[in-house]
C-alpha cells in the first residue's frame, strides 16, 4: 500500500447540496456551470442526463446560489464560481427559487402518484406561507394556498400551484423567480402503470406557467428524456435543450476524467485508477468521457473499507433491467447478432429519437433503442447523425455485465415458458440429429458473450436443459473417472442422460469435435456409475450458433 489512506466523507445517499456542504462531505466543485446558465440566451434550459448522475445535486446547487432567504455564502466558500464577480454580486442570493422535484413520484395508481404531488407541493407552499399574508394576494390565491399546504389540494389546485406561487412570490419580492424542476420522473412511472394521459394533463398544466411569464427570470429543468411532443413545453419561448449528444455543459453531469484523478488522490486511490475507468467510465457526451458519478462514490467509498474490495453493479441496482428484457422481447428475431456485438464489446448503428414520448417509448425497436441511450445503457461511439444512423456502444464493464445478464434471464425464461417436450423426447430416445437441430434453433435466440467461449455454452446447456421437477439436473458432477458437464437424471424412469461437450474451430470441425467429446466420454466412463439406469451419453460440439450432437449408440458399454 502506498502511503497512508486518506480518510474521506463521501456522501452516500444524500443528494442535497446544503446538506454536503454543512456536513464537511466530499464534493466535486460543478459550480462553475452557475456562469454559464447565467450567460445562456436561452430563457428555459433543459438538461436530460441518466439517473444518477448528480442531477439533484446540481439542482440543489443552483437553488442554494440563488436563493434569496438566507446568506449561504459560506457553501460556495472556496469553490470556483465565487472567483466570477458578476454571478456572485448580480446573481448570489438575489431571487426566491421555486424548486421542486418529482423524482420520487411513483406509485401504481393515478391517486397514489397525485398524493406525492400534493406533498411535494406542500412542503414547497409551507416554506413560502408567509408570502401568502401580502395584503395584494387576492383571496381565490390565498384560499389555495392553504388547501395545498394542508394537503388537501385539488387536481386544479395542483395544476395551477406553481403559477400562482409564482405570482405571490414576485409580488412579495418585486423580481423574478428562477424555476428549478426535475420533471419527467412522474409521467415514466405513469406510462408503467397505465395512468398515463392523466399525469400528463396534470403536469403539462402546471408547467404551463413558464410560458410567457414576467414573474420568471430563468427555467432550469432536469429530467432523462426531451418530451417536446407532448406539447409540455409549446409556448415556451426560447428554450434550449441541453441532450446527451451536445457538446454544451458536457462536464456538468457525471464526473470527468481529471475529477475522477482528483478524488482518487485525494483520497490515495490513485492505484484503481484503471479498474474504475474500465467499470464506471466510457459515456460520451460532447468531447468529454464521463464517468457514473453514483458508481465511483459508491465504490472509492467502499475501497476506503475494504481494499481489496471488487467493483459491483451499483448503478445497476439503483434500478431494473426492464427496459432491456422489453426490448429483447420486441425484436426476438433480429436482435441476438447485435446485442451479442455489443455485448463483446463492438459497436451497432441506430437512428437516436431525441423526441421520445412515454407512450410511445415501446411500439417500436427504435424507439427502445433510443429509450437505452437516453438512460445510459448505451453511448456514443462516434458522431452523432440527427438524420441518419448513428454508431453506439455499451460504456463500460458494469452495464456490459447488466445487458448479460439481462439476455441470460431473458433466455432462462423463454426457455422455461417453451414447450419443451420435443426436447426431452429426442433425448430420451438418443435421436441425436433432431438434438442437433432443437439444439442450433434455440442457440439462435441465444445471445453470447465472452466471445461464444466455454463459460457461455456451459451456462447455455445448463440453461437449456434446466427441467421439469421430475428431473434432477446436474452439472460439473464426477461420474466414472471425471466429471461431465451436465447430467440429466430422471429417477421416476431409471434413466439418464450425459452431456460431455466441446468447442469447434470452424464450422467444418464441429461432427469430429463432437466425437471427440463422446470418446472422452467413453473413455471417462461417464455414466457409468449411475448404477441400475439406463443411460445414453452425448458428444456435443458448438460453433458460434451451431450444434452438433453425437450419442453413444456407436460405442460398446
Amino acid at each position: 500500500m502506498d502511503g497512508v489512506r486518506k480518510r474521506i466523507s463521501f456522501p452516500i445517499g444524500l443528494s442535497d447540496f446544503r446538506n454536503i456542504r454543512n456536513n464537511g462531505q466530499y464534493y466535486i466543485d460543478k459550480t462553475g456551470f452557475i456562469g454559464n446558465i447565467i450567460r445562456d440566451d436561452a430563457y428555459a434550459i433543459l438538461f436530460t442526463r441518466p439517473r444518477r448522475f448528480g442531477k439533484t445535486t446540481f439542482q440543489t446547487m443552483l437553488s442554494a446560489f440563488f436563493d434569496i432567504r438566507s446568506d449561504n455564502s459560506k457553501l460556495f466558500s472556496g469553490l470556483s464560481i465565487m472567483q466570477d464577480k458578476e454571478a456572485v454580486e448580480c446573481w448570489m442570493g438575489q431571487y426566491p427559487v421555486i424548486y421542486l422535484t418529482l423524482k420520487d413520484v411513483e406509485g401504481r395508481a393515478f391517486d397514489t402518484a397525485l398524493d406525492m404531488v400534493r406533498d411535494s407541493l406542500s412542503v414547497l407552499y409551507s416554506d413560502y406561507r408567509y408570502v401568502f399574508l401580502l395584503d395584494c394576494i387576492g383571496d381565490k390565491d390565498r384560499l389555495l394556498s392553504e388547501r395545498i399546504i394542508i394537503g388537501e389540494a385539488t387536481i386544479s389546485d395542483i395544476c395551477l400551484s406553481l403559477k400562482v406561487l409564482a405570482r405571490a412570490l414576485h409580488a412579495y419580492y418585486k423580481k423574478g423567480v428562477i424555476l428549478l424542476d426535475e420533471y419527467d420522473v412522474p409521467l415514466s412511472q405513469a406510462n408503467r402503470n397505465g395512468y398515463y394521459d392523466e399525469m400528463l394533463s396534470v403536469v403539462r398544466a402546471m408547467f404551463a406557467v413558464m410560458k410567457d411569464n414576467p414573474d420568471i427570470v430563468r427555467t432550469v429543468l432536469t429530467g432523462c428524456l426531451r418530451i417536446s411532443k407532448e406539447s409540455i413545453f409549446t409556448g415556451i419561448n426560447n428554450l434550449a435543450s441541453y441532450t446527451l449528444t451536445r457538446s454544451e455543459y458536457a462536464g456538468a453531469f457525471g464526473f470527468t476524467e481529471l475529477e475522477v484523478r482528483k478524488l482518487l488522490t485525494d483520497a490515495n486511490l490513485l492505484e484503481y485508477s484503471a479498474m474504475i475507468k474500465n467499470w464506471y467510465d466510457g459515456y460520451s457526451i460532447g468531447d468529454e468521457e464521463i464517468y457514473s458519478s453514483w458508481d465511483v462514490l459508491q465504490y472509492v467509498s467502499a475501497l476506503q473499507n475494504s481494499p481489496e474490495k471488487k467493483p459491483l453493479n451499483y448503478w445497476a441496482n439503483s434500478g431494473n433491467d426492464d427496459d432491456i428484457i422489453t426490448l429483447i422481447e420486441k425484436t426476438k428475431a433480429t436482435i441476438s447478432d447485435e446485442y451479442t456485438a455489443l455485448v463483446n464489446g463492438g459497436c451497432i448503428t441506430k437512428k437516436i429519437n431525441e423526441n421520445l414520448t412515454y407512450n410511445t417509448i415501446y411500439s417500436s425497436a427504435d424507439n427502445i433503442w433510443s429509450l437505452l441511450f437516453e438512460t445510459g445503457y448505451l453511448t456514443l461511439a462516434g458522431e452523432y447523425d440527427e438524420n441518419g444512423l448513428t454508431p453506439l456502444r455499451l460504456p463500460n464493464e458494469e452495464i456490459r455485465n447488466i445487458f448479460a445478464a439481462a439476455a441470460s434471464r431473458w433466455f432462462r425464461e423463454n426457455v422455461r415458458n417453451s414447450n419443451r417436450l420435443p426436447l426431452f423426447e429426442a433425448m430420451w430416445r438418443g435421436d441425436d440429429n433432431e438434438l442437433s437441430r432443437i439444439i442450433t434453433r434455440y442457440l439462435g435466440q441465444a445471445i453470447s458473450y465472452f466471445d461464444y467461449g466455454e463459460s457461455f455454452y456451459h451456462a447455455f446447456l445448463l440453461g437449456f436443459l434446466a427441467s421439469p421437477e421430475q428431473y434432477d439436473v446436474r452439472s460439473n458432477r464426477e461420474s466414472g473417472m471425471g466429471r461431465p458437464d451436465v447430467v440429466v437424471i430422471d429417477n421416476a424412469n431409471s434413466r439418464a442422460a450425459v452431456f460431455e461437450f466441446k468447442i469447434a474451430p470452424d464450422f467444418a470441425s464441429l461432427e469430429e469435435e463432437a466425437s471427440i467429446a463422446l470418446e472422452q466420454a467413453k473413455n471417462q466412463e461417464y455414466g457409468d456409475d449411475i448404477i441400475g439406469y439406463d443411460t445414453i451419453v452425448y458428444g456435443v460440439a458448438f460453433w458460434k450458433k451451431k450444434a452438433f450432437v453425437k450419442a453413444n449408440s456407436s460405442l460398446e458399454k
